[in-house]
């Protein structure tokens, strides 16, 4: 992926979290309220849900791992 085209998908990526922000920081009128039921819906999933987005997660992260970070040592 080239320069260019890392900094423009790096700067949608920060321009997508800082309006998801700024926007459930608008609508809540308790931000302390948001939190909780942020809290809340995290605590209230199944432990498989866990194990299937840690699985995922590490799969990805070996495929990083195994198959790009070899191609960029330039040995």
């Amino acid at each position: 992926m080239a320069i260019e085209e890392r900094d423009a998908f790096d700067l949608a990526l920060v321009a997508i979290a800082v309006a998801l922000v700024v926007g459930s920081s608008v609508e809540a009128s308790n931000p302390a309220a948001v939190v909780g039921s942020a809290i809340g819906a995290v605590t209230s999933l199944d432990p498989i849900a866990y194990l299937v987005v840690l699985g995922v997660g590490g799969v990805l992260f070996m495929a990083y791992a195994l198959l790009y970070l070899p191609s960029q040592s330039g040995y």
